[in-house]
């Protein structure tokens, strides 16, 4: 990723950090509801609502640990909205929601690959490079989804049954919330376990189920002093 110019490194509030990610974030589905408008109609009027990503300020936090809390709520609403458009019935027209199905993997358009690609670049220009979030799993088809030791403990923590799990290092603030498989991602990576994986027959799935907890969205916050802000 390109440094930003020293004219340009200012600080940035959690709050207009987050404010940036949401704008993103309400152009890919306000994009997708049009599209979903001209495949049927009657469905874009009907999803329209889906437009709007509802987060909710979390209660007894603020500066980082707030702005690592809505970093991993946006990506899961993210990645939620990216993963109803493979389930979702598009039109009556037969052969017409594979068809769009088949576009969406063409083009990449996968619940993983829309959020990391967004909040791999938003997240650390808005935040001066003191924060990321991304998807952490335990043996990720992309390189990129690894996590260090921190976020790898806190998944474990969640696979045991927490519902969210978080650290202060000293170093950084973590937070984490587990990603459940849904019936989105079975076409790549349900069962059977070591088929090959449709779309991309490099890989095999890996034989998830429905519920499953199968990584976390975990964000990684640097306090400003220590970034040097």
């Amino acid at each position: 990723m390109t440094a930003l110019p020293d004219a340009t490194r200012k600080r940035i509030s959690p709050r207009s950090a987050v404010t940036i990610v949401v704008a993103i974030l309400l152009i890919v589905s306000m994009t997708f509801n049009l599209g979903l408008f001209f495949a049927g109609p009657s469905t874009g009027l009907e999803r329209a609502a889906t437009a709007s990503l509802p987060v909710k300020e979390p209660a007894g936090k603020a500066g980082d640990e707030q702005l690592a809390y809505l970093l991993v709520k946006l990506q899961l609403q993210t990645r939620s909205e990216m993963a109803s458009h493979f389930t979702r019935k598009q039109s009556a027209i037969p052969g017409v929601d594979k068809l769009y199905q088949r576009l969406l993997v063409k083009n990449l358009i996968l619940p993983a690959a829309v959020a990391g690609n967004i909040f791999s670049e938003v997240v650390p220009q808005a935040t001066s490079g003191r924060a990321w979030v991304k998807m952490v799993v335990d043996q990720p088809r992309n390189p990129k989804n690894r996590g260090d030791e921190e976020a790898l403990n806190l998944l474990a923590e969640l696979r045991k049954g927490a519902a969210t799990a978080e650290r202060n290092t000293g170093d950084a603030f973590y937070y984490a919330e587990p990603i459940k498989a849904k019936a989105a991602c079975m076409y790549c990576h349900g069962e059977p376990k070591g088929a090959s994986d449709p779309y991309f027959p490099q890989y095999t799935k890996e034989g998830w189920r429905a519920g499953d907890i199968v990584g976390a969205v975990i964000a990684r916050v640097v306090p400003e002093e220590a970034a040097g802000g």
